[in-house]
């Protein structure tokens, strides 16, 4: 023990290496080190400052956003997905307790092998409901350049099996202006909150359930070819494919399939370490991004610094004229805050334009 104490503070001294060099050897060698270092006693020995070079990578949003922006008073934007894991934020430490060991990652792999280790993942029963609780920002658009950033926590109750109608609600938060434009005055109150019904999914690729994510490939080739039937079209395709990678991040699956969703993301080029982020919640964890070249937006997904689950993500401004804001401006967030199973949802009426459940 006293001898792999000594290892893993020498390992603080050494350089960092870049995924190119660092081999697999070498990583599980280190996640090795860093995995001792978080079951003893002793601090944690202060290392080298990471050098961060930008590289982005692609927001997790809660399915429900998209729910969430055609509400009555809402303007319309992006959808991701739902779901994730029990505990994602940092865990509390008793009175007297060492401090939790915060881990420097020294390459995307790195983060990537913590994150589909961190396992314990939700397993609702037949009938049941996975209960997803986040906070999301999101660039909002009207007509004649009204544009803001719109927030809200979100609440979703999605049928484990597909089978019962579940609900959707939204609590709007104060809006935030974007860079260097008034708020519109067409901007939702905050405050205002929104429950809405939430049909069981009829067609396989737009399901977004528990027991439809069991049925994805547990290996991660086979999950990288599943991210490429979202791929999209045009643009850099390996962007296409951490984007639709890192939209599952969050999602509540069983332990097999998550961990194939971030080994297959360590299967795509281009990611950079990007270290310390903060989430739309306020917390701090460690970030890995891939840019969106086109928009000119690093696209961030963010994990807990001592447990390495997801718990949130980010779009952030890496070239100001393409974006047109201030580089280093988050456009996008999300931050999961729970996601826990009950065995109903609350009463929801249908929303604009839209029926009882078949």
């Amino acid at each position: 023990m006293n001898d792999m104490r000594r290892l893993r503070e020498l390992r603080g001294e050494v350089p960092e290496m870049s995924g190119a060099v660092l081999t697999e050897a070498e990583r599980s060698f280190v996640s090795m080190l860093r995995a001792e270092g978080a079951g003893s006693r002793a601090p944690a020995r202060s290392r080298r400052p990471l050098v961060v070079t930008a590289a982005g990578l692609t927001t997790a949003a809660a399915a429900a956003l998209a729910v969430a922006l055609t509400l009555p008073g809402s303007p319309g934007g992006q959808a991701g997905s739902p779901g994730g894991r029990t505990g994602t934020g940092t865990p509390p430490t008793s009175t007297g307790s060492p401090a939790p060991v915060v881990l420097k990652p020294v390459s995307v792999a790195e983060v990537l092998d913590l994150a589909a280790a961190a396992g314990d993942g939700v397993a609702p029963g037949p009938g049941q409901f996975v209960v997803t609780e986040s906070v999301v920002m999101a660039t909002a658009e009207f007509g004649d350049g009204g544009r803001y950033l719109y927030r809200a926590k979100l609440t979703n109750w999605v049928s484990a099996d597909n089978t019962r109608p579940g609900a959707s609600r939204s609590e709007q938060l104060e809006p935030l202006a974007y860079p260097g434009l008034p708020i519109p005055p067409q901007a939702p109150r905050a405050g205002t909150v929104n429950l809405q019904l939430v049909c069981p999914v009829k067609g396989g690729a737009a399901r977004q359930d528990y027991a439809y994510y069991a049925t994805l490939p547990a290996d991660p080739k086979g999950m990288l070819a599943y991210f490429g039937r979202f791929s999209g079209g045009g643009g850099d395709k390996n962007f296409y494919l951490w984007k639709a990678g890192g939209e599952l991040a969050g999602a509540a699956m069983p332990a097999a399939q998550h961990t194939a969703v971030f080994q297959a993301l360590k299967l795509i080029p281009g990611a950079a370490l990007v270290g310390d982020a903060q989430d739309v919640a306020g917390r701090t964890g460690t970030a890995i991004g891939y840019v969106d070249t086109r928009f000119g937006l690093r696209r961030e997904l963010i994990f807990d610094p001592v447990t390495f689950r997801f718990i949130g993500s980010r779009d952030v401004v890496v070239d100001a004229a393409k974006a047109q804001a201030p580089v280093g401006t988050v456009l996008g967030a999300t931050a999961q805050l729970s996601v826990t199973v009950a065995d109903e949802a609350p009463a929801a009426p249908p929303g604009p334009k839209q029926g009882a459940c078949a």
